[in-house]
């Protein structure tokens, strides 16, 4: 196998209606937001990247939405796929720059065309490979592209699985280097290669083909694929999911937050003082709560900013002498239309609020009537296999219900307060541990937990994950059964983040509850002063 070529640079404004083949995402800027609520110490200012995106069609032209076009094929007297001067090939790839200012794009026959701040490291032709035909022509055409992370260089992929590195772009291997013969020869393809995308750090890559075979190279894992598969359609594309970094943290780090945003951030919203459920609130170690809104909870949402995901640290502990167990000490009133409605009363007294006519939605009574709540989740639905009614729920199911109401009525107040309305719409997580308080019946456990993924699913939270491990959530629920498609965030320590996402660091790390694996947290800082928890996605 050898590498291949370039060809001539030609650009145009102009824009033709024409098949489009690519589809392009380019960062642009928004503009920054201080907060000024914070304490000094957790003043931030920040920048929001948003994407705008362009697409390339068969024929070079360009269209730009929310992104700026800096020229197409016709710039210099191309026209398109016919014409007096037409491609010597149709268009079927594009790549950006890193900071949006330019892109390239390449031809089926390997020609490549850069505009704005992309720089031109070659082509297919620059080899003295003559295209699709002539005295050298490639052999099997041209089907995709991906720069480099910082934008100096480039790769081609061809159908066959050759490989065409540019600029500082490294040569990480081709299908050839497995011993595969391309599209045909002794071992050749079982599909053809269908397209390519880079791994983090740009020090391998990616290629994939029709069937869903996936090869890799360089720094870029194995992680399976679907050439052993029957599937319905063929594969056409694939995309490089970045792998997210970043922290949780609770009523332990109000004093230790991170000190600038972060692109992943767990904030607990129950936990003194982040809220006010197992403490007085006349405690200062975080600054005094005011009108339900706790400066450490604040200053975590306002860090984390709209990316935050909430969670709950859950248990089972129902009290005969509390009308509304939400909590062992101090429970809710549980209507978030503003401030005055969270409040604090000891274990017994009666709340009003509970069903109340001012309240957002409907809440379990002190007797458990749930005439008036959605019983429509998957949460409820598994109560109801179960064998129980989520119409009149038992004091377990309220419970757990309980303790998610008062958690996502912490979150909104504070979350108003901070200007960030919309995180308590993102994905919640309910942390699920034996250090919490729990009985000694594994279903009376499971039906806690099902009544808090019911409560936040009634009040349109799309996504409810569980933090856990498999040991802990059988110890806790006897192996109890998750929703279809529950996200799990677990613990790592002794074992690396990437073989807990591919499942290959032991029966310890294994998914539990019918979930999969969307978190890993695994270990800690000390950079920001105590010790904070560090997270990466799978």
């Amino acid at each position: 196998m050898f590498r291949h070529s370039r060809g001539a640079i030609l650009r145009s404004l102009a824009i033709s209606l024409a098949l489009v083949l690519a589809v392009l995402a380019l960062p642009t800027k928004q503009a920054t937001r201080s907060t000024a609520t914070l304490p000094a110490s957790h003043l931030t200012s920040s920048t929001t990247a948003s994407a705008g995106y362009l697409l390339a069609g068969a024929d070079g032209s360009v269209y730009g939405f929310g992104a700026q076009s800096y020229g197409s094929t016709y710039s210099d007297g191309l026209t398109g796929l016919g014409g007096t001067h037409p491609l010597a090939a149709p268009i079927v790839g594009m790549a950006a720059t890193p900071d949006g200012g330019g892109y390239w794009m390449v031809g089926k026959d390997g020609g490549i065309f850069d505009f704005g701040n992309a720089h031109f490291y070659g082509s297919t032709y620059t080899y003295g490979i003559t295209g699709l035909s002539g005295a050298h022509p490639l052999n099997a055409p041209i089907v995709g592209m991906a720069a480099t992370p910082n934008g100096e260089g480039y790769w081609m992929v061809a159908a066959d699985g050759g490989v065409f590195d540019f600029g500082d772009a490294g040569f990480y291997g081709s299908t050839y280097s497995d011993g595969i013969t391309g599209l045909g020869g002794a071992h050749p393809l079982n599909k053809p290669i269908v397209g390519m995308t880079v791994a983090p750090g740009g020090n391998g890559y990616w290629l994939v083909a029709a069937d869903g075979g996936v090869f890799n190279f360089g720094s870029a894992p194995f992680l399976n694929s679907l050439g052993s598969e029957q599937i319905p359609a063929p594969i056409v594309a694939m995309v490089m999911v970045p792998q997210e970094h970043g922290y949780d943290v609770s009523n332990f780090n109000c004093q230790d937050l991170p000190n600038s945003p972060q692109g992943l951030m767990f904030v607990e919203t129950n936990g003194y003082p982040f809220s006010f459920d197992y403490a007085p609130p006349s405690s200062t170690a975080c600054g005094t709560p005011s009108d339900g809104i706790s400066q450490g909870l604040m200053a975590a949402l306002e860090i984390a900013g709209n990316a935050t995901q909430p969670y709950l640290f859950v248990g089972d502990s129902p009290s005969a002498t509390n009308a509304n167990p939400a909590v062992t000490d101090y429970v809710p009133s549980g209507c978030a239309t503003d401030s005055a409605d969270v409040g604090l009363a000891a274990n017994g007294t009666a709340l009003p609020g509970w069903n109340s006519t001012t309240c957002q939605y409907d809440e379990p009574s002190a007797g458990g009537d749930f005439t008036n709540a959605p019983v429509t989740t998957q949460g409820c639905q598994l109560y109801v296999d179960a064998g129980h009614s989520c119409g009149a729920p038992g004091p377990n199911f309220n419970f757990g219900w309980q303790q998610a109401i008062f958690g996502y009525d912490t979150a909104t107040i504070n979350a108003n307060a901070a200007d960030l309305p919309n995180i308590v719409h993102n994905t919640w997580w309910l942390d699920v541990e034996t250090g919490g308080t729990w009985t000694s019946n594994p279903q009376s456990n499971y039906d806690a937990i099902l009544g808090a993924i019911s409560a936040l699913e009634s009040l349109g939270v799309a996504n409810v994950g569980v933090y856990s491990t498999n040991y802990q959530w059988s110890q806790i629920t006897d192996g109890g059964t998750l929703p279809s498609g529950t996200s799990l965030w677990v613990p790592d320590p002794g074992a690396s983040p990437a073989s807990v996402c591919q499942g290959t660091a032991g029966s310890s790390w294994s998914p539990f509850g019918g979930g999969a694996i969307r978190y890993v947290q695994y270990g800690t800082t000390g950079q920001f002063g105590g010790a904070i928890d560090e997270d990466a996605s799978c």
